[in-house]
């Protein structure tokens, strides 16, 4: 019976095959988890083969020429290419690959049935995430701005604006991204996983301000509607568009090419969705105008309300019907021309409180929210105590993306990152030498001083000499010609070469240079002693000239020919150098009868020294890796030895060495771009301060929840952050807004513009959550990670510091409004009166529609709510004397106007 032999002790200090000065694997590139027993592997937990492919310009080298050992009978040599030697390459590594998958190992048996399961498992939600990702906005969108009258819909309801805001958003960015396509920036997993989503939530934010506002003016102007829309929501829509577009245009400064075109394609889309929503969504709010003033229902626009009574509330949304005076009444002999006169109840001239339901968002508002902002101190300490956490957590980040995060989730890609990043912590690397500027006779020393330097790190796989473990080219020449040495010296002892003449005994060589009684590997040496450089001379220099001296120095005026003949008469050891020279030196074989010269080989433009890198077990340990060799390399470079480390760690940790700073240029450039933006379009810095002030506290934060959650800092998450900057204007700009267009102290300011845009903000925030909800049923780990839980983190602190840190601030140090009333009072004074009669009765109403109802102040279409009520007796009776009423509820300055 066959013994199996130990393989713990044979595997021991790594694995070695025929060839052991070549064939040689360290026992950390191929075993993991591995327990040692008095200085034996008794176990272990893993095994790992590694492939070295060649690349395509060898491909292409090795089968050009149709030699017999690369004989390929049906290569069209005439279509031969490296372009197409690269897409063999690619194509043999998927058909491996597949051949793996398949493998039945990956399948397990399902108890129910005979049939295969593969082992990959696709969340179910993942190939329709898109489509219920609209689903969902849908039913939202529909559901907000439903109202009803009875059991259908209403006048003034807006389920159909709804639903054409959200198809007008999608269609604009399906605009954006066939744009996108054409500009020739590349598709990626961000781009199809993210940017639908995220581009979606933050389109239809203006959507919501647009009907919420639409809902406003309709209450106070019955001329030039959608002008007036467009005019009191317009700049807070332009403002939140631009800053958003801006904070994805810079985050393209992060030098990274996926997330670079992540951020150009965001921007794109949400250029598109600003032009959509300012152009297309107003036309479409003009045919709904029309609808309203014919009093047909939402959606079912064949539906027209009759009844006058419910026709005019509806027409007068959210302001109520209330109880009309009945006796004939004539205030004075003139009296400004107003609208729809109503008589309050009791609670006098604070009628909006009087139709507030409860249970709603605006009921809460005004009897609860409100009255805590007031609470400034409490707020401030709740929000301090926010920022501290934030600075704390913005101690504790760290850096580091695992790369099995970004590879779809169950895969076998994914299963294998896994697995090497648990037992493996190697990584290959090339430090690559780049010419044409380096004479690599000249310093032969210092190349090899420079690949001992590298080979030095703690990092680097070395073998029993303490060396770097992998071969490379130079040393490779060197043992070959000192073998061709040993043999020349050999012929020549044994009287095959005369050495005063330099030719070979017994033979006249000809003008062909015909030496076939030497050996192959003799002739080839002897051809070699006879080169230098373009010059061929046999007379001196055999038994003289040697390849090499005792300091190991290649002889330096054929080190070039020397290269030639290696590289066409070695060809396996130049594979395994993997040294990939660029240019390839010249052709030549020492059967070519037509030419003695060895041709010599150009200076190389590239060329490479593999290394193995191990110990490489978390980011902080890789970065110091990439920052130790950066730092040989850039020695040598300076010593005049031109060179860069190349490899997987260098292409995806090398970016951590300048993140912090790029994250930091990105951030004051965007934060510069909101500032200025802000103060142009609003002319004014102070409030533009404010708010950026509230957008950097926002952005510690959200980088403190980072550290806290245990996210580490990443260019994933640092685009993140940076878009932090310009998604935290929906949150701020439209407060401010409120609170410059408001009148009174600036408490009252303060509640005014909370009233106005809390509803909207909330709405906004909770469309932008349901437009990445769906990202957290991603297959893409990095997906579910750094941007749903990212962003909804982002969310919740912009609605926070946007509602409660900031109105306060407001009511603190807020800026003075943009009109101030001569007398000092907090309304504006009426318009010059119009001689009219008033009389008003129950048998005689007007009629919303007639023109005589639109009061046109200057050249804005300002209106107001005048009320005539009863004076209040002591005894809560009315004393039959009427009295004037404004509209305390103004929702903008020129709403003050009574």
């Amino acid at each position: 019976m066959p013994v199996l032999p130990n393989y713990g002790e044979l595997m021991t200090g790594g694995c070695r095959s025929f060839a052991k000065d070549i064939m040689s694997w360290p026992q950390d590139l191929i075993i993991g988890g591995v327990q040692i027993k008095n200085g034996t592997i008794e176990s272990a937990e893993a095994l790992q083969s590694v492939f070295l492919v060649a690349s395509p310009t060898d491909v292409y080298n090795r089968f050009k020429d149709g030699d017999r050992i690369y004989s390929k009978p049906n290569l069209n040599r005439m279509q031969w290419n490296v372009s197409v030697a690269e897409n063999v390459v690619r194509t043999w590594q998927r058909n491996f690959t597949k051949n793996l998958y398949n493998h039945q190992s990956n399948f397990i048996v399902d108890q129910k049935s005979d049939s295969k399961v593969i082992h990959r498992r696709i969340h179910p939600l993942a190939s329709t995430s898109v489509a219920d990702m609209y689903f969902l906005m849908l039913i939202y969108a529909l559901q907000s701005q439903m109202k009803c009258h009875g059991c259908m819909l209403a006048v003034d309801s807006c389920i159909g604006l709804a639903f054409a805001g959200v198809l007008t958003v999608t269609f604009a960015s399906v605009a954006g991204l066939g744009l996108a396509t054409w500009l020739g920036i590349e598709f990626n997993a961000a781009t199809t996983q993210i940017v639908p989503f995220l581009t979606l939530g933050i389109g239809v934010d203006n959507i919501f301000l647009l009907l919420h506002n639409y809902l406003s003016v309709m209450e106070n102007v019955k001329k030039d509607e959608v002008g007036m829309l467009m005019k009191e929501t317009g700049m807070s829509v332009m403002m939140t568009s631009i800053n958003n577009i801006l904070s994805f245009l810079t985050g393209t400064l992060l030098p990274i090419p996926a997330l670079r075109a992540f951020c150009a394609q965001s921007s794109i889309l949400l250029t598109f969705n600003l032009i959509a929503v300012l152009t297309i969504f107003p036309a479409i709010i003009s045919i709904d105008l029309r609808r309203r003033k014919s009093y047909r229902r939402d959606v079912c626009c064949c539906s027209v309300i009759k009844d006058s009574f419910v026709r005019e509330s509806s027409y007068m949304v959210n302001i109520g019907v209330k109880p009309h005076i009945q006796e004939k009444l004539t205030v004075g002999g003139t009296v400004p021309l107003y609208h729809n006169l109503y008589s309050p109840n009791d609670r006098g001239d604070d009628m909006e409180d009087d139709i507030v339901k409860p249970w709603t968002l605006h009921a809460f508002l005004r009897h609860y929210y409100i009255p805590f902002l007031k609470k400034t101190i409490f707020v401030i300490l709740i929000c301090l105590c926010l920022l501290l956490a934030g600075l704390f957590g913005l101690h504790n980040t760290t850096f580091g993306l695992e790369m099995s995060d970004v590879l779809p989730d169950q895969t076998a890609p994914a299963a294998f990152l896994k697995a090497r990043d648990r037992y493996f912590s190697f990584y290959p690397m090339f430090a690559v030498l780049r010419g044409p500027g380096i004479d690599y006779a000249k310093n032969q020393q210092k190349i090899d001083s420079y690949r001992l330097s590298i080979g030095s790190s703690p990092f680097v796989m070395k073998n029993s000499e303490k060396e770097p473990s992998e071969k490379y080219w130079l040393s490779l020449l060197r043992i070959w010609l000192r073998n061709l040495q040993q043999k020349l010296d050999q012929a020549i002892a044994d009287g095959l070469i005369d050495l005063s003449t330099g030719t070979v005994v017994g033979e006249e060589a000809d003008f062909m240079g015909a030496t076939e009684k030497l050996p192959t590997d003799v002739n080839i040496a002897y051809r070699l002693a006879c080169s230098y450089g373009y010059t061929y001379n046999c007379t001196g220099r055999i038994g003289r000239v040697r390849f090499i001296d005792e300091s190991g120095t290649i002889n330096i005026e054929s080190f070039y020919n020397y290269l030639t003949a290696w590289y066409n008469s070695d060809k396996m050891m130049y594979h395994v150098s993997l040294a990939s020279f660029i240019p390839s030196p010249p052709e030549w074989t020492i059967e070519d009868k037509t030419i003695r010269l060895v041709p010599p080989a150009d200076p190389f433009e590239y060329s490479q020294i593999p290394f193995y890198l191990t110990n490489l077990s978390s980011t902080p340990i890789i970065i110091e890796m990439v920052k130790e060799i950066r730092t040989i390399c850039d020695q040598f470079t300076a010593d005049g030895l031109p060179n860069f480390p190349a490899g997987v760690a260098f292409t995806f940790w090398e970016q951590y060495l300048h993140l912090s700073t790029n994250l930091f240029q990105a951030i004051c450039v965007i934060a510069f771009a909101v500032f200025c933006v802000i103060s142009i379009i609003i002319w004014n810095p102070w409030a533009a301060g404010i708010i950026l002030i509230i957008l950097l506290l926002m952005t510690v934060e959200l980088t403190g929840f980072l550290g806290l959650a245990g996210i580490k800092l990443n260019p994933i998450s640092a685009v993140t952050v940076i878009t932090a900057v310009g998604i935290g204007v929906e949150f701020t700009a439209h407060v401010v807004l409120a609170f410059l267009t408001s009148l009174g102290t600036r408490n009252d300011r303060m509640a005014s513009c909370i009233d106005r845009v809390f509803v909207p903000v909330i709405h906004g925030a909770f469309s932008t959550l349901l437009g990445i909800i769906m990202l957290a049923f991603s297959e893409f780990e990095f997906v579910v990670k750094y941007f749903f839980v990212v962003m909804s983190a982002l969310i919740f602190i912009g609605v926070i510091n946007g509602l409660a840190l900031l109105p306060v601030l407001l009511s603190l140090i807020g800026p003075p409004c943009e009109i101030e009333p001569l007398d000092g009072s907090h309304r504006l004074s009426p318009p010059p009166p119009l001689h009219r009669t008033v009389q008003e009765s129950q048998a005689h109403r007007r009629n919303c529609s007639d023109d005589s109802n639109t009061a046109t102040l200057g050249s804005e279409n300002c209106s107001t709510v005048l009320l005539i009520a009863p004076s209040k007796s002591g005894n809560g009776g009315s004393s039959g004397v009427p009295r004037l009423v404004p509209n305390s509820h103004a929702r903008s300055a020129s709403a003050h106007i009574v």
